[in-house]
């Protein structure tokens, strides 16, 4: 439930925009996800449920040769009560009166909410930064949506991005030179982004009112890659802002960011530029210009309309982005196997680490600064098909066992951090950290080790990989930039449920989802069951009045005696 209407184009900024005029970026979307249906609707995905029912169904309900189906007939009944009601408005007003005036509050509605992940290439003072020192800002979306909850695979929309990101972040990392850039580099992975952007608005809602490390004055450029594993013809676009380019400095400054890009681009991609009279596509970027003008581009395998046909379903999955392996794989070997989605996007990781390396400063060549496909091979297996690998099991802390699984999901959710979220913190870890020969009762309480600075990184002791053929692993303790940032939009914080400008998304609370499947018998056999019913329930009325009249007779119980008179 929602209130939407988050958008960088209005009436006051880019008019000939608003209301997406102009632009239609999924013109075979219907909006089915975002209409009301007075009726539960499931998703099966066990083979022998659906099995099941079809049985049933052939077996009562297929019409003979020439003639309407005999009854009984298979039913199926479904039930998935939902307390909330109405709005977000009247269900969080609803659970804010339970919670204040009851001992056993029933809350009925919850926001959406989860963690963004961000690391720097060099650390960052968690009490902040200097208003006058200037960073590059990297970032994309990490959650998916999809029509059924929990179901949202998101290979093009989310997983294809963010891979391509964290690869750029490691490649980055490895630079020579990198550690001396004169400026920084924030790679941010924003969740909630599917529902009007709840990560960016509570990021650029807490770098204003100053509860964030930086501030928006200390962005010098901003670079976000969107849907950008269909590309078609090897083509990436680079989408920017009409609006904000009216501003000649702010111009002078997007011309230089693609002119970085396009030397920073090697032979297995080809840059173009939309027409400067188109709009952004939807993005994160959005969400910063609204507060403030700054130089950005967004990355897409998109001109207009969205290459994906599948986009915010649950059939965005691997095989949409063209992942596939040769038959006879064992997991292991899945894991490892470099598939030609890999090499695709181990490309758009490279360009991206090299762009970053120049506007940060660094001078020469970037030929050097090389994304690796295994990496982004582990991370796309990891995160689309099977999340319990042993490079994921290698990689968390011994307590997050329960975070792996098969078919990874990535909706935002009401309970945080997600699986995601925890997952992508270790990998950026491993990706971008440093393994330190610390115990773990160091690693876990670093504030008690001299030089540890934990003002400036975070301390995690993971599982480690198995040692040889062993069962044994062997742990240690990583030292990264990797942290988490909340991504709850600024609505809820501020009490302003009916909020035009920041998301108002909640989900409603729901009892046991229960289906069950029985016989129907025809309707002349319910009304004779109805009618035999009633006949027996008026004849036993009738024998137990006649019986209570006649009980002294019946039983042989004396008639009570008469009134004594005096």
């Amino acid at each position: 439930m929602a209130q939407m209407s988050v958008c960088l184009y209005s009436e006051q900024h880019g008019s000939q925009f608003a209301h997406c005029n102009g632009s239609v970026w999924n013109p075979m979307g219907s909006g089915v996800s975002y209409e009301d249906f007075p009726f539960p609707i499931f998703l099966l995905q066990d083979a022998n449920e659906t099995e099941v029912i079809k049985e049933c169904f052939r077996a009562h309900n297929v019409a003979g040769a020439g003639g309407a189906p005999q009854f009984p007939l298979c039913a199926m009944q479904l039930q998935a009560h939902m307390h909330a009601a109405a709005s977000t408005v009247t269900c969080m007003r609803r659970s804010s009166l339970q919670s204040t005036f009851s001992i056993n509050p029933e809350i009925v509605c919850d926001p959406l909410l989860d963690y963004n992940i961000w690391s720097s290439l060099k650390p960052i003072n968690a009490r902040g930064m200097d208003p006058e020192e200037r960073l590059i800002l990297a970032v994309t979306r990490v959650d998916s949506h999809s029509f059924f909850w929990n179901v949202a695979p998101g290979a093009e929309a989310a997983v294809g991005s963010f891979v391509s990101l964290l690869a750029a972040a490691q490649a980055l990392q490895a630079a020579p030179g990198a550690q001396g850039l004169p400026k920084n580099v924030l790679f941010i992975f924003f969740q909630g982004e599917t529902f009007d952007y709840i990560g960016s608005s509570r990021l650029v809602f807490d770098m204003e009112q100053e509860k964030f490390p930086l501030r928006l004055e200390n962005i010098g450029a901003f670079l976000e890659l969107g849907q950008v594993s269909l590309r078609n013809n090897s083509v990436l676009w680079m989408h920017t802002d009409p609006i904000s380019r009216r501003n000649e400095s702010v111009d002078s400054q997007v011309q230089d960011l693609l002119a970085v890009l396009r030397a920073s681009s090697s032979s297995g991609i080809s840059l173009r530029e939309p027409e400067h009279s188109q709009p952004l596509p939807p993005s994160s970027f959005q969400r910063f210009l609204r507060s403030r003008n700054i130089p950005g581009v967004v990355l897409s395998d998109h001109q207009l309309e969205f290459q994906n046909r599948y986009y915010q379903s649950i059939y965005d999955t691997a095989e949409n982005i063209g992942m596939s392996y040769p038959e006879g794989l064992s997991p292991e070997e899945r894991l490892e196997f470099v598939t030609d989605t890999a090499k695709a996007l181990t490309e758009v990781g490279t360009l991206l680490a090299r762009a970053l390396f120049t506007l940060a400063g660094g001078t020469g060549s970037t030929e050097s600064i090389q994304a690796d496909n295994k990496t982004v091979t582990r991370l796309l297996y990891g995160f689309l098909l099977n999340s319990n690998n042993s490079w994921f099991q290698s990689v968390i802390k011994p307590d997050q066992k329960g975070i792996l699984g098969p078919f990874p999901q990535h909706y935002v959710a009401v309970s945080s951090p997600t699986n995601t979220t925890q997952l992508l913190q270790a990998v950026l870890a491993n990706l971008t950290g440093s393994r330190l020969n610390l115990s773990r009762e160091q690693c876990q309480d670093p504030g008690k080790t001299p030089g540890t600075q934990p003002e400036l990184f975070e301390y995690r002791w993971v599982q480690g990989g198995r040692a040889g053929n062993s069962s044994a692993r062997l742990p240690g303790c990583v030292r990264s930039g990797a942290r988490l940032s909340p991504a709850l939009s600024p609505a809820f914080e501020l009490r302003r449920w009916d909020s035009r400008e920041f998301s108002t998304w909640t989900e409603s609370r729901w009892k046991d989802v229960r289906a069950r499947i029985f016989l129907v018998a025809s309707r002349e056999l319910e009304l004779l069951t109805l009618s035999l019913g009633v006949l027996v329930l008026l004849l036993s009325l009738l024998c137990t009045f006649l019986i209570n009249a006649k009980a002294s007779l019946l039983f042989g119980i004396p008639a009570p005696p008469s009134p004594s008179g005096y």
